[in-house]
């Protein structure tokens, strides 16, 4: 797209939303909903690999695979639920402000480190809420067809997110089958934002369906400074381990219902 592309179809875009506004915009409603989302693949790597005091868990080393030491995997699925306030700008544009949480999900992974035979399993549970401004447009009254009775959207957003890790266990069964590290947990505050597309279709005069698919990217999770229990067949060690990082981004299907508040 050329620079004066850009500018060019965002004028359009304005005039074309602006030119709607003959018809009655809803007014403020309230949308309640839930998703059921799959996590991208992600890796949790040290916050700083050449820390020395506290030591780094990882280091800046290739492992056993010839890839740096890490814990590659993903945060499973998860389900989610949301509320959200929304107010009809134009018949077109709707913007909302929304909170989501996801109550509890998973990191199942494997490490790599050198000199350890077999599996490294790797595993933890966490927790994310978020709050979100977003815009939502209704491509419908844009001349965008229809399907049936399903009018097209799309959208994005952008806002806080806080995730919260419980403490990751490092699984070495090669070694022995109690041997493992467990490390602490932590808690983050990042930026959010979030894209969609789907659609909406009335299901009585006062209340909408929403169909949508949604791709999220929530920030960084991060483990802190924190004792590790060092469990081995010799002996048992407390070690105070530098904080690690891994970044969590879902995608998935949302489901909700938007009430008129009116």
């Amino acid at each position: 797209m050329t620079r004066l592309g850009l500018p060019a179809a965002c004028s359009l875009l304005v005039v074309a939303l602006l030119s709607s506004a003959g018809a009655h915009a809803e007014g403020f409603y309230l949308r309640l909903g839930a998703g059921m989302e799959q996590s991208s693949s992600s890796r949790f790597i040290d916050r700083s690999c050449n820390s020395v005091v506290p030591p780094a868990l990882f280091g800046c080393e290739p492992g056993n695979d010839g890839r740096t030491i890490g814990a590659r995997g993903d945060f499973g699925s998860m389900v989610g639920l949301e509320v959200g306030v929304g107010y009809h700008v134009l018949p077109a544009l709707r913007i909302e402000a929304n909170l989501q949480h996801r109550p509890r999900f998973s990191f199942s992974g494997n490490a790599n480190f050198l000199g350890v035979p077999g599996a490294q399993p790797v595993s933890a549970r966490l927790s994310a809420s978020s709050a979100n401004l977003a815009a939502y447009v209704d491509l419908a009254a844009l001349g965008v067809p229809s399907i049936g009775p399903f009018r097209p959207f799309v959208g994005g957003g952008i806002g806080a997110s806080r995730i919260e890790i419980g403490s990751a266990t490092f699984g070495f069964p090669g070694i022995g089958p109690d041997a493992a590290t467990i490390i602490g947990g932590g808690v983050a505050t990042n930026l959010s934002w979030m894209l969609t597309a789907g659609v909406e279709a009335a299901v009585t005069e006062r209340v909408t369906l929403d169909i949508a698919y949604r791709y999220t990217d929530l920030g960084t999770v991060k483990t802190r400074d924190a004792p590790a229990t060092i469990m081995r067949p010799s002996r048992t060690s407390t070690l105070t381990i530098a904080g690690t990082k891994a970044h969590l981004a879902t995608h998935g299907i949302w489901l909700s219902l938007r009430f008129p508040l009116q």
